[in-house]
C-alpha cells in the first residue's frame, strides 16, 4: 500500500498529459506554417502536376488575363441580344428574323420567304428597312461577320445563275453590299460564303421544309468581341 502511494507521489501530475499533448500540436502547427513559408519551387513544381491533375485531369488553369477577356465577351454578347432584341422586337415577332444564340456566334437569321424573291438574287419587298436597321446595330459592334447563303435542294440553271451555289453566294453577296453600302459596315469584318443545299435546317421533303432551308444567316464571331 505504501508503494502504491509512493508511486502516486512521485509520478507527474495529470495536467501534465495534457499540457504534453497541447505542445506537441503547436509543435506540428508551427512545423506545417515553417514549410509553407519556405516552398521548394523545385518541389513545387514537380507536385503542380498532379495536384492538377487531382483538381482538373489535363485542363491547366487559364491565366488570368484570359479569364478577364472571357468574361468581357461574355458581358459583350448579353449587351448586344439585349440591345437587339429590344430594337428589333417587333421584326422578331413578327418571324421576319430569327435571332440565335449559337455559343461562340450570334446568328441573324432572314427566312427565304421574307429575304428574296423566289429563284433571284433581288431583296424582297419590305426587307430593306429591316435589313438598314440590323446593318446600323452591326456598325456599332464589333466582331468578324460572316454572310452565308443557302438554298433547298430544288435545283436552278439559268443564264445567271448557273447552279444552287451561285443563287446562294450572289444572295450573300447582296446582303453584304448592303450592310457596306446602307450603313457602311467595314468591308475587312466582312465575309462571304455559299453554301447551295449543302447546309439543311430540315429535310428537303416538304415546301414548308424546302421554304425552311431557303435563307440567309449573319453570323457574328464572339471571339472577335474585345468588350
Amino acid at each position: 500500500m505504501k508503494s502504491l502511494e509512493r508511486r502516486k507521489i512521485e509520478g507527474a501530475p495529470r495536467w501534465m498529459v495534457t499540457f504534453a499533448d497541447l505542445m506537441a500540436l503547436l509543435f506540428a502547427l508551427f512545423v506545417l506554417l515553417l514549410s509553407f513559408s519556405e516552398v521548394d519551387s523545385d518541389s513545387f513544381k514537380k507536385n503542380a502536376g498532379p495536384m492538377r491533375d487531382a483538381f482538373g485531369p489535363g485542363r491547366a488553369a487559364p491565366p488570368a488575363g484570359d479569364i478577364v477577356q472571357f468574361d468581357r465577351r461574355v458581358q459583350s454578347k448579353r449587351n448586344f441580344l439585349f440591345q437587339f432584341r429590344r430594337s428589333m422586337e417587333r421584326e422578331i415577332s413578327d418571324s421576319r428574323i430569327v435571332l440565335l444564340d449559337d455559343g461562340n456566334r450570334i446568328i441573324i437569321r432572314f427566312p427565304g420567304s421574307t429575304s428574296f424573291l423566289g429563284g433571284s438574287d433581288q431583296l424582297a419587298d419590305g426587307l430593306a428597312p429591316t435589313l438598314t436597321r440590323v446593318a446600323t446595330i452591326l456598325k456599332a459592334t464589333q466582331g468578324q461577320i460572316l454572310v452565308s447563303g443557302h438554298t433547298d435542294n430544288v435545283p436552278i440553271q439559268s443564264a445567271r445563275f448557273r447552279s444552287n451555289w451561285d443563287l446562294s453566294s450572289r444572295r450573300a453577296v447582296t446582303v453584304a453590299h448592303f450592310l457596306m453600302q446602307q450603313a457602311s459596315v467595314a468591308s475587312t469584318r466582312i465575309t462571304v460564303q455559299g453554301f447551295a443545299d449543302s447546309r439543311p435546317l430540315a429535310k428537303n421533303d416538304t415546301p414548308e421544309n424546302r421554304s425552311r432551308n431557303r435563307r440567309v444567316e449573319i453570323a457574328i464571331e464572339i471571339s472577335s468581341f474585345s468588350g
